[in-house]
């Protein structure tokens, strides 16, 4: 029996695959066993077009990764098409921080935004990468301030295991941190701690079995496979890694 139910799956991860349509794309992730998807762009389907996508295929909107600017300024089209969707989380994908100044002015962006993001019917949130763990003063890094400078109860964290790794964080230690605050994960998995490479999910030194059991624990609702780089092809290392992760 699985440790979770459904798995998901970051599109980003066919980029390649879905330039040339979204039809043979759902076809195969459904195929393999996923459940959701999570956006990264929507090509150029209307929002009717794409759920009738979804549907034909079983599939759900567990997220989209939506960028601060667009959100900024056109959040009523990104709203509308990801409720047509039914589409559970909005997440911005990535910031540059580099000062505090920064910081502190993306943490007021996000503020500024987030209880109509949720008035619209998401789940509002930001997902790491490895910059972000880099320290900013005192033994405090960019993700502790980000962090204290914005409410738990408007700003999710999507939690990139890869990532936090690749920085050196202890992925176990930094979820009951802040058991509060994460809610989605993306499992992504790294060949070593010396050339950090991205492998396939069975391959690397990332205890999945761990993480996910913590995971669990403190409430993450939607687990996110995200492959950036390929051993054979794309089709092979997500059913790999779906295969691996539910046989946990």
């Amino acid at each position: 029996m699985s440790l979770i139910k459904e798995f998901n799956i970051q599109l980003y991860s066919l980029r390649e695959l879905t330039r040339n349509g979204f039809l043979d794309v759902f076809e195969k992730i459904a195929g393999t066993g996923f459940t959701g998807v999570e956006f990264a762009g929507y090509g150029n389907l209307s929002a009717r077009q794409m759920k009738e996508l979804l549907d034909q295929h079983g599939l759900k909107s567990i997220s989209s990764h939506v960028p601060l600017e667009r959100l900024l300024k056109n959040r009523e089209e990104e709203f509308a098409y990801n409720q047509h969707l039914g589409t559970k989380a909005i997440i911005v994908p990535c910031y540059d921080m580099k000062t505090v100044k920064e910081v502190e002015t993306f943490s007021k962006q996000l503020s500024s935004i987030a209880k109509e993001v949720q008035s619209a019917g998401f789940t509002f949130g930001y997902h790491n990468h490895a910059h972000e763990f880099a320290i900013a003063k005192d033994s405090i890094t960019w993700m502790d301030l980000l962090l204290q400078l914005t409410d738990p109860k408007e700003i999710a964290l999507e939690l990139d295991v890869y990532w936090a790794a690749y920085a050196g964080v202890d992925i176990l230690s930094f979820m009951e941190e802040y058991k509060d605050r994460i809610r989605l994960m993306h499992l992504k998995q790294m060949a070593d701690y010396e050339s950090k490479a991205c492998v396939d999910l069975d391959q690397g030194v990332l205890d999945f079995k761990s993480i996910i059991q913590k995971g669990l624990e403190i409430g993450i609702e939607h687990f996110i496979l995200e492959q950036e780089e390929f051993a054979v092809s794309p089709y092979e290392s997500i059913k790999k890694g779906y295969q691996h992760v539910m046989n946990l």
